[in-house]
């Protein structure tokens, strides 16, 4: 290889490391990235069942003791907020089908009033039925109060039924307080693959930081073009280097850039969320007292955070850096390619329109993808030269993806870098010494039938 390509990708290489923006986004976008996950895991763990929704009134209209046994459970489900000392409990009021209008009004003079109930539940034969029962207070909006005394509600009906039927108390208690866990557990060829979970924070966190690290190093490339077209700087360079090798020797520099960024965010995000996320969610989860036998939200998120990471195999980390060189040669080629036709940052986004949307399409398709990975959408998109290299390793977070189907997508892309490539060099070549007009697409079909 042309020694001088080394040389023009050491200078890229060198420049971009020692600037303070590339520090910057090296250890601020993985803090981004753990902050975006662990953020609503933080939120559900704090705004779990509050200590308000033991502040009402139970109105039973169903003649049983269904209102006594949700007081009762509002009482004894440690997974409910406490505070120190609070002596408030929740109030049952019997009443009939005929006297319920007449108690949901006395329930709602009182919510309104300060410092008193939260709000009313009322139970009626609906609710014995198995079918409905309703809520009104101050909290009605608070997801996490709701989602509590739906599930109160729905175990106690279902205690309740079960007694009636004749069924023995003890397996009536047991079947209440039991807690149902499902884990699970990827299979394939070579054996066990680390949790399921795992696998899909693995896929997603791959996925999104090879689009990142693409998107911000090829503009890169493009802004760097731009600079040497405009400054006139090209026109002495190239009098002693051929535009292929100046093209090759940028994006080679700027590749190296782009693959030390991606390890380094991959090292800095494991470390936070491996280490720092349980800590996060211990955080939230302070001065609430939780069941040791009970699946709360936060043991379950600080299971998938730390295995996040962790439980990424070492194949899906080498995957990952293969195909962000091939990706990244690819998309940067295409948008060193819109730098060299154009004179100005403006005319320049507007070129790179078509490599962006390119690249976008690719993303747009994740969410399906994360749906189905096995899918025919999902088939088809790793074949294709310009998203293989964000869906092949996100795929193999998700599921079991072939050998051979790994490396025949991996030669599709390498043969479509290479069209790139020739592609890209050819406008380059006459592109950076183009000045006027934004060439038309005519134009540029002559430069590269010609150059």
């Amino acid at each position: 290889m042309d020694n001088k390509i080394w040389i023009v990708a050491k200078r890229e290489y060198l420049e971009r490391v020692r600037s303070r923006t590339f520090l910057a986004f090296t250890l601020l976008i993985p803090v981004f990235i753990a902050g975006v996950t662990m953020f609503p895991l933080y939120i559900a763990a704090k705004s779990g069942a509050s200590t308000a929704i033991r502040h009402i009134t139970i109105l039973d209209a169903t003649g049983t003791d269904l209102g006594d046994r949700v007081a009762k459970a509002l009482m004894t489900d440690s997974t409910i907020a406490r505070i120190p000392n609070d002596s408030v409990t929740p109030r049952v009021v019997k009443t009939t089908a005929a006297g319920l209008p007449a108690s949901e009004q006395a329930a709602e003079n009182e919510v309104k009033l300060p410092n008193h109930i939260t709000g009313y539940l009322v139970l009626t034969d609906s609710t014995l039925d198995g079918k409905s029962a309703r809520y009104s207070g101050r909290n009605a909006s608070t997801i996490g109060d709701m989602d509590k005394l739906r599930s109160l509600v729905r175990q106690e009906v279902m205690v309740s039924r079960l007694e009636r039927e004749g069924v023995r108390k003890d397996i009536v208690n047991d079947l209440a307080t039991s807690n149902f866990r499902l884990t699970s557990q990827r299979l394939s060829e070579s054996g066990r693959g680390g949790s399921g979970q795992a696998g899909i924070f693995a896929g997603i966190s791959v996925g999104l930081l090879l689009f990142m690290s693409i998107v911000f190093h090829g503009q890169n490339v493009l802004r760097g073009v731009l600079e040497e077209k405009s400054t006139r700087v090209a026109e002495v360079v190239i009098s002693s280097i051929k535009p292929e090798s100046l093209l090759a020797g940028k994006v080679l520099g700027v590749g190296g850039v782009g693959l030390t960024q991606q390890a380094a965010w991959f090292a800095i995000s494991a470390y936070l969320m491996n280490f720092l996320g349980p800590i996060i969610l211990k955080a939230a989860t302070k001065g609430t007292v939780v069941a040791t036998t009970a699946t709360s939200g936060t043991s379950a998120a600080n299971a998938a955070l730390g295995a996040s990471f962790g439980g990424m195999a070492l194949s899906i980390v080498a995957v990952s850096l293969l195909f962000f060189v091939i990706g990244f040669v690819f998309y940067a080629s295409l948008y060193a390619a819109a730098g060299s036709m154009v004179n100005s940052e403006q005319e320049a986004q507007q070129a790179a329109m078509p490599v962006m949307l390119l690249l976008m399409s690719t993303w747009l398709m994740v969410n399906p993808v994360l749906i189905n990975p096995n899918s025919k959408l999902a088939l088809v998109l790793t074949w294709l030269p310009w998203s293989s290299p964000i869906m092949v390793p996100l795929r193999m977070g998700l599921t079991t993806v072939s050998p051979v189907v790994i490396a025949g997508s991996a030669l599709v892309a390498v043969i479509g870098c290479i069209a790139s490539i020739w592609l890209s060099a050819r406008i380059y070549r006459v592109g950076m010494l183009m000045y006027g007009k934004k060439p038309s697409f005519a134009e540029v079909a002559k430069w590269i039938r010609y150059a």
